[in-house]
């Protein structure tokens, strides 16, 4: 075997795994260590070779246009072909499994589930990637769990086998999707796939990150005596009903143990993203402008995480979210302390950070259009006086000074690496962004 740009020669050390379109090699080359997606021969089709050489041979102009977002993808890197075989593949880079897990080794508990804060992020790096290619100009077409990889504990993402990214409505794939991602119309035969259908496959890959349950997955498909073609078809694209929704209830969860997760863990979602998901399989199952898109989940995102408070009796993580009052715990079901809030004002709304200790404010909070690698440079964070550890303040961590009006109308600068008291009604300007303590 060898690589076409370079006509690098490769050694196959082993086999690393097995899909639908074929099997991926651990090789050895001069480049060192490289996967290998060997296609099967029904799927080594000149559509397909002449989709990976444009990925490979405009991979330097797509990734830049993708910035920041575009390292998580894991890219082909080169066409592979052998002497007298009418199959081909490519490289691409290898994946480290010991940090990186799949959502199906998190259901089998092979590896560690992520906590509400990583996924919160693991939900945000998702959106914000497949954002960036859609702004490209790119759709994905085939997004699934199955092609997400994620770190438990940072919520750091990447994204795998991008071999059927192609230009919007314009380039040719024979790969349509994953039946359980893809968008009823798809199924139905009534179009092909776009950024439009994407956002649908988006939809349900957030959906079973947070509930570990199919959106559609409930008493129709619980009383189906074959799981077959025709029945995903019946499900997935004929007669599809969110198990959530709030009008139509032939489709609730049945009372059955195996359904009881979806349940529970919906329980645990705020009322914004219950709201967002109910919006993306109610009318964005029928509608492809009422679907959510890639900028909603990524500001629904940004503010969980920075609503995430700790329980103080169980120390379970809870997530609030501005449209609440009051938090009860959703384990322990005590009432928690809501702390003052940072509010950001910007063009496109309000921001809400939760100034509980060590809180960090980032340059995404500050500018939501910074550019991508500086969105987490810390200019300021919540800290206690060394001196009188009750009295608790935000220390300005940025280079420039800030412009403070008190309670009582003073105004007042807080110089770089200085500290203001944190007061309900203290007004603060980060950067030209204004921002106010309350409540």
């Amino acid at each position: 075997m060898r690589g076409e740009t370079g006509r690098i020669n490769l050694t196959v050390k082993k086999k690393l795994g097995e899909g639908g379109q074929g099997a991926v090699y651990l090789v050895e080359g001069a480049h060192g260590p490289q996967a290998l997606k060997w296609y099967n021969a029904e799927q080594s089709s000149e559509e397909q070779k002449k989709g990976i050489s444009y990925l490979v041979s405009d991979q330097e102009k797509i990734l830049r246009s993708l910035g920041q977002a575009g390292r998580r993808f894991i890219w082909p890197q080169d066409l592979v072909t052998a002497p007298g075989a009418t199959q081909f593949g490519y490289l691409m880079s290898v994946i480290d499994t010991r940090r990186f897990a799949e959502l199906g080794e998190v259901w089998a508990r092979l590896k560690p589930a992520p906590g509400l804060a990583a996924l919160c992020e693991i939900s945000y790096q998702a959106a914000n990637s497949y954002r960036a290619l859609h702004l490209s100009g790119h759709c994905y077409r085939d997004i699934s769990s199955g092609n997400l990889m994620f770190d438990s504990a940072s919520g750091d993402v990447l994204i795998c086998d991008n071999d059927n990214v192609g230009v919007n409505r314009t380039s040719e794939c024979q790969v349509w999707g994953t039946m359980e991602y893809m968008v009823p119309e798809l199924i139905r035969g009534q179009a092909k796939p776009s950024t439009e259908t994407d956002l649908h496959s988006l939809a349900v890959l957030l959906f079973n990150l947070w509930i570990w349950h199919h959106p559609l997955h409930g008493e129709m498909e619980f009383q189906l005596r074959s799981w077959d073609l025709v029945a995903k078809k019946q499900v997935y694209g004929q007669t599809p009903v969110f198990i959530f929704d709030p009008a139509d209830q032939r489709n609730r969860l049945p009372t059955d143990p195996d359904y009881s997760t979806a349940a529970k863990r919906w329980g645990y979602c705020p009322p914004l993203l219950r709201a967002m998901f109910t919006r993306a399989f109610t009318a964005g199952l029928k509608e492809p402008a009422q679907r959510v898109t890639e900028g909603e989940w990524q500001g629904l995102f940004v503010q969980l995480k920075d609503g995430v408070l700790t329980c103080p009796g169980c120390q379970a993580a809870n997530l609030w979210e501005p449209s609440m009052t009051s938090l009860n715990c959703w384990h322990c079901r005590k009432a928690i302390p809501v702390p003052p809030k940072l509010v950001f004002r910007h063009h496109g709304g309000k921001h809400y950070i939760l100034l509980v200790k060590d809180a960090k404010i980032l340059k995404r909070h500050v500018d939501p259009l910074t550019a991508e690698d500086q969105t987490g440079t810390v200019v300021g964070q919540v800290v206690q006086n060394p001196a009188s550890p009750q009295v608790w303040g935000i220390r300005n961590l940025s280079p420039s000074p800030w412009a403070a009006t008190l309670p009582d109308g003073n105004a007042l600068e807080i110089p770089a690496q200085k500290a203001v008291p944190l007061r309900a009604g203290l007004k603060i300007n980060i950067g030209g962004t204004s921002a106010e303590i309350i409540e």
